[in-house]
């Protein structure tokens, strides 16, 4: 006899849930979205309340039928409802994108509204003004003791005529794209950041800064500058911490201040071709010398092969390189590939080639070929990966490759990426000339593409 089929199911669906699990679900939507749950049932009408993280997008107010001034009224008429339905001094996360030209003061009143909570600890605010008119950020977001992430971005400016009473102690992530900030006095809110990212815009009407001291408990470092006339007068970056820096100066840069970083991990180098650059460029480098992954840019190489009588530090530690040239020289790289006895990886980018005959307005003189001295260790003991990318097939570019070929005992792959536009027989022509050399791996293998 079969038994009885048993007819009780259970049946799990979303109402379910308890109301702290489906607030959790809506927090990872748009505000606006939430809202529209409100309609499922009586259950649901007031559930969005409860939320702790908002997410004010003025952006999905935009429709074709509607002037900017409507649209911007209507996302303030709504930011307004949502403030007083929400419990704002319980919210931990707020993020706020759009543009908002006519309610500066408006904006302000959300802001302090927010930042006045012991719980907020997360602050995205993304404003732009297309009148050309900048937006000046109030005190409260810099005594919010309780946030640990703030990120800023738009015409936003940052400025300080007293830090008396601000503090950030918990920040930890602070991340910059405005329009102008007094940077240094910022950063001297905050004892405890561990992560900055910085665009820094000059000559925008703002503040441009004459000094960056960095904190010492940063881990991570992204600084980026975009082109100018301006100089910064000392950039300091005495952080016995870090583990990853990422530094792309295209303004000028006097003096800079580092310190050896022992727990460095990653550092990607893009320093903008300048004689004041190339004074301390050596500096830099035996700064970062303890990284595993290092990327130098086409014009930082530049500035190194400028350096006169370069020395290039030991970097023990080097697992992968990626090094750019303006005009292949494989000297410096040969010179370099000695100082990296554990180089497992090899990505080389010939930005230009060497027939275009100058460099940032002055003539170069090209490199040619010199049959080393000795074989770098790295080459017959730890390279196995060697990527060449814009190879244009010069004598010296061709005589680079041959040798490592030739002498790179543990090696399993060399790709060759010739330019965007190499005809197919000269690409065929290449591998041909490639092929023929004596391979010291047996189990390297060539590709071209």
């Amino acid at each position: 006899m079969e038994p009885e089929d048993d007819k009780s199911e259970t049946s799990t669906t979303i109402s379910t849930l308890p109301d702290s699990i489906l607030c959790n679900i809506l927090s990872f939507l748009p505000t606006r979205t939430s809202i529209a749950t409100s309609v499922l049932s009586r259950r649901w009408r007031h559930l969005w309340k409860h939320l702790h993280v908002l997410n004010l997008d003025g952006y999905s107010f935009n429709t074709p039928e509607l002037s900017r001034d409507h649209v911007e009224d209507r996302f303030v008429d709504f930011v307004n409802e949502v403030l007083q339905q929400v419990q704002v001094r319980r919210i931990q996360k707020f993020r706020l994108e759009g543009e908002v030209r006519n309610y500066s003061c408006t904006l302000s009143f959300w802001i302090d509204a927010v930042t006045s909570g012991p719980h907020l600890q997360e602050l995205y605010l993304s404003l732009w003004n297309s009148s050309g008119s900048f937006y000046t950020l109030p005190y409260s977001v810099f005594s919010c003791t309780s946030l640990v992430s703030l990120i800023l971005k738009g015409d936003i400016i940052v400025s300080f005529d007293n830090l008396q009473s601000l503090q950030l102690p918990s920040l930890k992530n602070l991340d910059l794209e405005i329009i102008s900030t007094e940077l240094d006095k910022l950063l001297s809110l905050c004892p405890a950041l561990e992560t900055l990212k910085v665009f820094i815009f000059f000559n925008s009407g703002g503040i441009d800064p004459n000094e960056i001291h960095v904190p010492r408990s940063l881990k991570r470092l992204t600084l980026e500058s975009e082109a100018c006339d301006s100089t910064v007068d000392h950039l300091e970056i005495h952080t016995p911490s870090l583990e990853y820096l990422d530094i792309a100066l295209v303004a000028c840069y006097s003096q800079i201040s580092v310190r050896t970083y022992p727990n460095l991990v990653e550092a990607c180098l893009n320093i903008c071709f300048d004689d004041m650059h190339i004074d301390w460029m050596p500096k830099l480098l035996n700064a970062v010398c303890r990284t595993k992954f290092l990327a130098l840019q086409a014009s930082t190489t530049a500035c190194l092969i400028c350096v006169p009588s370069l020395e290039f530090p030991q970097f023990f530690c080097l697992v992968r390189l990626q090094i750019g040239f303006e005009f292949f020289n494989s000297r410096v790289l040969i010179d370099l590939l000695h100082c990296c006895c554990k180089l497992e990886a090899l990505l080389i980018h010939a930005c230009e080639s060497v027939s275009y005959g100058c460099l940032y307005g002055e003539p170069v003189e090209p490199s040619s070929w010199t049959q080393p001295v000795s074989v770098p260790s790295c080459v017959v003991s730890h390279l196995n990966i060697i990527e060449f990318r814009d190879y244009e097939d010069l004598e010296e570019e061709h005589e680079f490759i041959a040798y490592v070929i030739e002498r790179g005992l543990v090696l399993k792959t060399v790709t060759i990426h010739t330019r965007t536009f190499t005809d197919q027989e000269i690409k065929d022509h290449i591998l041909k000339k490639l092929s023929v050399v004596p391979m010291g791996s047996s189990i390297c293998q060539l590709k071209l593409d």
